[in-house]
């Protein structure tokens, strides 16, 4: 989606590194989600794959720096907190 992401890239949640991760991306909802007018919205990024929101995932379609920053942060965050399988924690996303 190079017209709406410059280095448009996919990346899923829940994370492929977390316990409930890992599902096949064919199987996600795929958004794209467009800060506008200081909020976040969330558009379907395929016609031809309307979200049922039944999916087992999500894969947005963000830039690439953003992509691998938060992918940086998670393992980050994993490894300092000592994050174990099954474990809950709390996902905040901020603009």
């Amino acid at each position: 989606m190079p017209d709406y992401v410059p280095n448009d890239s996919c990346d899923e949640f829940p994370f492929a590194g977390s316990f409930e991760g890992g599902t096949d991306g064919a199987q996600c909802a795929d958004i794209l989600p467009l800060y506008e007018n200081g909020q976040w919205m969330i558009y379907e990024a395929r016609t031809d794959k309307p979200v049922t929101y039944n999916e087992p995932c999500v894969r947005g379609h963000v830039a690439l720096d953003s992509n691998e920053s938060a992918g940086g942060k998670y393992g980050a965050f994993v490894k300092s907190q000592r994050v174990l399988d099954t474990e809950k924690y709390n996902v905040n996303i901020v603009a």
